[in-house]
């Protein structure tokens, strides 16, 4: 039995250990196919990215060990690019940093210290070859993915630099060119503005006197012509003038120094504008006006009226323009819903003129563009009109939207959205329809203001402007004391009492002193009617940042040149 109980522990410990051995190799070779599978993986992805890096003649690929910072791989064209070879960097890779400028250097430790290695770390370094010419390079540095390895890619960039520094160049010059024609149209336009406001003036004063002529006068041949050169004159001088202002205002746009005035106004009483400027002479032609408002709760908004109204204007100058006797326009309001603090409207100007090609629809907003050569001829226009009314209504954020057909009308859509004037209550709000007769319009639109019997200072350089503009204002009843500039107008109202004068008219651009420094040297006198007196800018200088700094220095408002005696008037005269 002791012999068998040997056999049987001898052959259960010879199984035990072929179990162990056989467990063994089985671990064994599961940890030798995990390593060789870990192996290939890393050889794979290294693989991969090696065989990302070609030969470039402008990148240069290193790898450099994360612990030891030894360099691992290098690019042959290294010799190439920075002038140095790959043995030289083997043996002290601190010389790359001798190529590069220190600030650089700086700024990219900076970097590299708070680097998590998470995202790909990009710098733009200069440096310079042995021969010391100077290269610009991009480096991007990223971790390999056993995080084990910095891959570092170096690109130089020195000719796409020289080629961006010229393109800066050149578009800094294209940016000064049209600055120099901004300016240039800026000063010619105070130039031109300034004797157009003579001639207006003296059609104006002609139109004054002939008024004053007996009825015999009047009924003779002679004056009829005269009437009628005076009006067409005037007509002529008004068209130039809006000729002046479409150039200025597309050279302001494409020079981007367009800007939009933010002021309160209400869309009730802007339509009622638009129908008073209008209606009369659209049913002279025989064509029938109407306006409407929709679906408005609110009127009162914040934006650039007269930018609006110079679209409206225009869009109903066209409409006017190519409806033919018996058609109709009409002109709609609507308000489309109002968003938080904002109101979104729209404003359509509908006519059953004769439409537009689907060919000039394509054109129809780009500068000189007419349908056309017999359009200018027929009915006048630069061509520019409909280029600054789409300009206008991009800098509101708004869109211009248009339906045409040829021999049916068109309709011009200006879509908008602006913000609500919560500074004043909204006031009554009737949606309606606004048709009325010209009869009531005229009647409604007569002067109801005067300045019969005011004192008013006026300073103005151009003698033979302020000698037009003081009989123009003497005619209507006004008694006018001429100051020649700033320092004269400041000296006339300082050796006169308190309460003196009731308001003075300023121009801008005069010699000793100028409107903007006369008018801060009045209101900063120790005397009650300075701080109060009424003192409104007459200016050539016709641009929305030039009222705004009228009205900033201490001005009540600013009136262009040329001159619009009514607007005055009502600007500065009392009711009747």
């Amino acid at each position: 039995m002791g012999l068998g109980s040997y056999d049987f522990l001898y052959f259960a410990a010879v199984l035990v250990f072929l179990v162990w051995l056989a467990l063994s190799v089985v671990t064994t070779v599961i940890r030798m196919r995990q390593r060789d599978e870990e192996s290939r993986r890393r050889f794979r992805y290294e693989k991969m990215f090696f065989q990302n890096i070609y030969p470039s003649a402008d990148i240069i690929y290193m790898v450099i060990g994360r612990s030891d910072k030894k360099l691992l791989y290098l690019s042959e064209n290294v010799e190439e690019i920075w002038g140095i070879t790959i043995e030289e960097i083997r043996t002290d890779i601190e010389v790359l940093e001798k190529l590069t400028e220190r600030e650089y250097r700086r700024e990219f430790m900076k970097k590299w210290n708070v680097w998590d290695g998470k995202e790909e770390l990009l710098q733009n370094f200069v440096s310079r070859r042995k021969d010391g010419e100077e290269i610009w390079y991009e480096l991007r540095i990223r971790l390999s993915k056993d995080g084990k390895a910095y891959l570092f890619r170096f690109r130089e960039n020195t000719h796409e630099r020289e080629e961006i520094k010229h393109l800066r160049e050149e578009i800094h010059q294209a940016e000064l060119d049209v600055r120099y024609k901004t300016d240039f149209l800026s000063n010619m336009s105070h130039e031109i503005r300034t004797p157009m406001n003579g001639i207006l003036g003296m059609l104006a004063l002609s139109k004054m006197s002939a008024a004053r002529m007996d009825e015999h006068c009047k009924s003779s041949k002679e004056y009829q012509m005269i009437a009628e050169y005076l009006e067409k004159a005037e007509s002529l001088s008004q068209f130039l003038l809006g000729l002046i202002n479409d150039i200025l205002d597309m050279s302001r746009i494409e020079s981007g120094k367009m800007e939009l005035a933010k002021e309160p106004f209400d869309l009730f009483e802007f339509a009622e504008k638009l129908r008073a400027m209008f209606q009369k002479t659209i049913e002279e032609k025989g064509v029938t006006f109407k306006m409407e408002l929709l679906d408005f709760d609110v009127r009162r908004v914040i934006g650039d009226e007269l930018r609006l109204s110079q679209v409206i204007v225009n869009f109903l100058s066209n409409a006017v323009k190519f409806t033919p006797e018996g058609g109709q326009i009409t002109v709609t309001f609507r308000q489309m819903n109002r968003l938080e603090n904002k109101v979104h409207f729209m404003i359509r100007v509908r006519d059953t003129g004769k439409g537009i090609s689907p060919e000039f629809l394509k054109r129809l907003f780009k500068p000189f563009e007419q349908e056309t050569a017999t359009i200018a001829k027929n009915y006048g226009g630069s061509g520019l009109g409909m280029a600054i009314a789409d300009n206008m209504v991009k800098l509101m954020d708004g869109q211009i939207v248009v339906d045409s057909e040829v021999g049916r009308g068109s309709d011009f859509n200006v879509y908008l959205a602006l913000p609500v004037d919560e500074s004043r209550p909204q006031g009554i709000i009737e949606n309606e329809i606004l048709m009325g007769d010209s009869t009531d319009h005229e009647e409604k639109s007569e002067i109801e203001y005067t300045i019969e019997g005011m004192k008013l200072l006026m300073a103005e350089d151009n003698e033979i402007n302020a000698e037009i503009s003081i009989s123009i204002l003497e005619e209507m009843g006004a008694h006018v004391e001429w100051a020649a500039n700033g320092q004269e107008a400041i000296d006339l109202f300082t050796s006169h009492e308190p309460g003196y004068y009731d308001t003075i008219l300023m121009d801008i651009q005069m010699p000793v002193v100028n409107g903007w420094e006369a008018t801060a040297t009045i209101r900063g006198l120790d005397r009650e009617d300075a701080k109060n007196i009424p003192i409104y800018a007459l200016s050539a200088d016709a641009f929305v940042e030039d009222k705004r700094r009228s009205v900033a220095i201490g001005m009540n408002g600013h009136i262009s040149k040329p001159i619009d005696f009514d607007e005055l008037i009502r600007t500065i005269g009392g009711s009747k």
